[in-house]
Formats: structure tokens, C-alpha cells, sequence
């Protein structure tokens, strides 16, 4: 698809189609004589919530929102940024976090021998899960592979698996920013559901707007300090790189 076509979709401009596409949240199929042509199911993926109000999250800030609605303690953000986040949470819709979340990683659509060791399950195969498969009364799915992993380990990743990028194959790999403070080493209920929610399959997508909801209302009725994360909930911290983020992008 043509970043024209694109553009028309998505209501915005050409010029806006190739910056979506730099980021990561647009799929690039190929480049053809200079220009791009962009993966047809990522534009309309994008289009199905429309725009909210404000800028999307920077991948910190949207991790940390993630975690928090999943019971998990944050402490990769300040107290301000915290304070900051709960405050948008209770305001917000499942769409809405969709759209203010979509930068929390940049998407690859790839093809390998088969396997998917390495990669932290998300989406569909999230669903390989029994507890996952009946909090969202979907059926697991033999459909490829779906998952996370931080970006220092992508290279190593493509190596062993075999990967290479190819518009149509079935494995769906989401890198994490290395400065996200998510350690990608247990995966947030609430990543799983907005993965889903993002699916072109229509039960998919409505099992998964519909855990966002029950999250969000659990996380309104919680007037805990902390939101609404459990003790010695943390997850295991692995750095790449030793970073740290205090100061999420508004």
C-alpha cells in the first residue's frame, strides 16, 4: 500500500504515513524506487480505534501503565510521572489506551524455522496459557507466534530462530525499547489484551477490549496508594544496558 493510500485511511498526511513508518507502528513491505510501500493490515490495524486526544506514550510511560493496571509495581517512573499516569488511567477508555500505548514497541513481521524459544508469548499465543485462555474465553490458536523481547536481544534472537523479515509470515516479533524500563521477563495481563484488541479477528479484538475494561474498572475502585500492585510483585530486572527512565514522553 502506498503511502497515499495510507494517508487517506488514516486521515493524516503522506509526509505523517512515513514518520508512522520510521517509528515502527507501520509496517514497511518494501521500498521501491525510494519509495515506501507500507504493510496493508498494519494501516488498517492503526485506523479501527481512530485518533484520541494526546500524543501516544513513549514506551516507559506505556509500560509502566501496562504493568500497573496487571498489579505489577512500576519503578521505573518517578513519583510525579506516577501520580501523572494514575490520574490518566482513571480517565481512560480501552481504545483509548490502545492508541496511547502503541509505541511501546516496533513491530516485525517475520518467517523462521518454526520455533519461537526466546520470545515472551503475547497476543494469540499468549493464549497457549490455560489461565490466559479462559480469563479471555478465547481458544488457543496454532496461528504462528506473537511476542516480546528487548531489543539488545533481537539480533541474537533473528540468529537462532532464523528469522527474516517477510510481510506474510506468521511470526510477529515486538521489540521493546531498551530505555522502556520493562524488563520483558513476564508478560502483563493487560499487554496480552491489548495485543489482542489490536487483532483484525473480531473475537479477538472484543475479548480483548473487554479485559481492558474490567482491568481499567478494577484500577478506578483501587484507592491504594500504589494503584493497584501486590507485594513482591516486581518483576526480575535483566538491563542491557543499565538505563533508566524518570522522565516519560507527554
Amino acid at each position: 500500500m502506498t503511502t497515499v493510500a495510507c494517508a487517506e485511511i488514516l486521515g493524516i498526511s503522506p509526509r505523517q504515513v512515513a514518520r508512522l513508518a520510521r517509528a515502527g507502528e507501520l509496517i514497511v513491505s518494501r521500498t521501491v524506487g525510494g519509495a515506501l510501500l507500507v504493510d496493508g493490515a498494519s494501516v488498517h490495524r492503526l485506523a479501527k480505534y481512530g485518533r484520541h486526544n494526546g500524543r501516544p506514550w513513549a514506551a516507559a510511560t506505556a509500560w509502566a501503565a501496562l504493568a500497573l493496571l496487571s498489579g505489577e509495581r512500576v519503578d521505573w517512573l518517578d513519583s510525579s510521572a506516577m501520580t501523572r499516569l494514575r490520574h490518566r488511567l482513571r480517565a481512560s477508555s480501552a481504545s483509548e489506551l490502545c492508541w496511547m500505548t502503541r509505541r511501546r514497541a516496533t513491530v516485525h513481521r517475520m518467517r523462521g524455522w518454526g520455533k519461537d524459544t526466546g520470545l515472551l508469548h503475547s497476543g494469540v499465543s499468549g493464549l497457549r496459557d490455560p489461565a490466559m485462555s479462559e480469563l479471555f474465553d478465547l481458544a488457543a490458536v496454532d496461528r504462528g507466534a506473537d511476542g516480546y523481547v528487548r531489543a539488545c536481544d533481537f539480533a541474537d534472537l533473528v540468529t537462532t530462530l532464523g528469522l527474516v523479515e517477510d510481510r506474510d509470515g506468521d511470526v510477529t516479533v515486538r521489540v521493546v525499547p531498551d530505555d522502556a524500563g520493562y524488563a520483558v521477563d513476564r508478560m502483563p495481563t493487560a499487554a496480552v489484551a491489548v495485543d489482542l484488541a489490536e487483532s483484525l479477528d473480531t473475537r479477538e479484538s472484543a475479548a480483548g477490549l473487554r479485559v481492558l475494561e474490567d482491568l481499567l474498572d478494577a484500577f478506578r475502585s483501587d484507592n491504594t496508594p500504589g494503584g493497584h500492585s501486590r507485594p513482591g510483585s516486581a518483576p526480575r530486572r535483566r538491563s542491557c544496558a543499565g538505563v533508566r527512565s524518570d522522565r516519560p514522553d507527554w
